[in-house]
């Protein structure tokens, strides 16, 4: 018996357009413009190779928080995540996740936080994930 190739299952993956990050006033605006700017980087660089549903994301910060450590701090964030069909405008999708890190500054915190936020974004939407390349990246791909 001959064996058949199955098509990779694409029913819930989308074709991402673009992406907007939302807070509350108290959560920090470094952590809204870098989750923002990493989702984005991570849109634009996903090529599909077959038609998919088109969606927009609007990804609202709910909730960060800072729990103090001897040294440094544990940060945290609630994450929602809409998905939004570009033709309609219907929700198609929708979920929410929490992410946690530890850092020693709150500089730092938010960019590691950001960072976590859109890993889990490119995740779940099957993005690629084009993070910033290094020397290690440009001898050895």
């Amino acid at each position: 018996m001959a064996e058949q190739k199955r098509a990779p299952e694409t029913h819930l993956l989308y074709d991402v357009r673009a992406a907007f990050v939302t807070a509350k006033p108290d959560v920090s605006k470094d952590l809204v413009s870098e989750t923002n700017r990493l989702v984005e980087q991570a849109i634009r660089a996903t090529f599909r190779q077959v038609s998919l549903p088109r969606t927009v994301l609007t990804i609202r910060i709910s909730r960060a928080t800072k729990f103090p450590l001897l040294v440094g701090a544990r940060y945290s964030a609630d994450i929602s995540v809409d998905a939004t069909a570009v033709g309609n405008g219907e929700k198609i999708a929708a979920g929410t996740f929490s992410v946690s890190t530890f850092a020693l500054n709150h500089e730092h915190a938010d960019h590691v936080l950001a960072d976590r936020i859109c890993d889990r974004i490119v995740s779940e939407f099957r993005l690629q994930d084009s993070g910033p390349s290094s020397l290690a990246t440009a001898l050895f791909p």
